[in-house]
Formats: C-alpha cells, sequence, structure tokens
C-alpha cells in the first residue's frame, strides 16, 4: 500500500542529512564535541542496560 507520507519522509531526512553536513562543515569542533557527547550517553545508557541484565539471573 502506497503511503502519502514517504515523500514527506524522504524530505525531511535529506534535509536533516543536508543541515547536519552544513553543522559539520562550518563548525567541525561543536559537531565533534556533540557527536562525543552522544556516543559517551549511549554507552552509558548501555552499560546501564547491561548491568540490569546481568543482575536479573
Amino acid at each position: 500500500m502506497y503511503s502519502d507520507r514517504r515523500p514527506l519522509r524522504r524530505f525531511l531526512l535529506v534535509l536533516l542529512a543536508g543541515l547536519a553536513l552544513v553543522f559539520v562543515v562550518r563548525q567541525p569542533d561543536k559537531a565533534a564535541t556533540l557527536a562525543t557527547s552522544a556516543f559517551n550517553g549511549l554507552m552509558t545508557v548501555t552499560d546501564a542496560l547491561a548491568s540490569f541484565a546481568g543482575n536479573l539471573g
């Protein structure tokens, strides 16, 4: 079944990717800091879930 939202989603994805590329090119230091912070946050959540799963059984 064809969805009417598919072209809008594709447009938004291209728009967000373009904005991210502009951000990386214009402010590479801030982009690197943001990426590092996001990765550290993701690793913190992963460690917490692994600890929780390890203590279940």
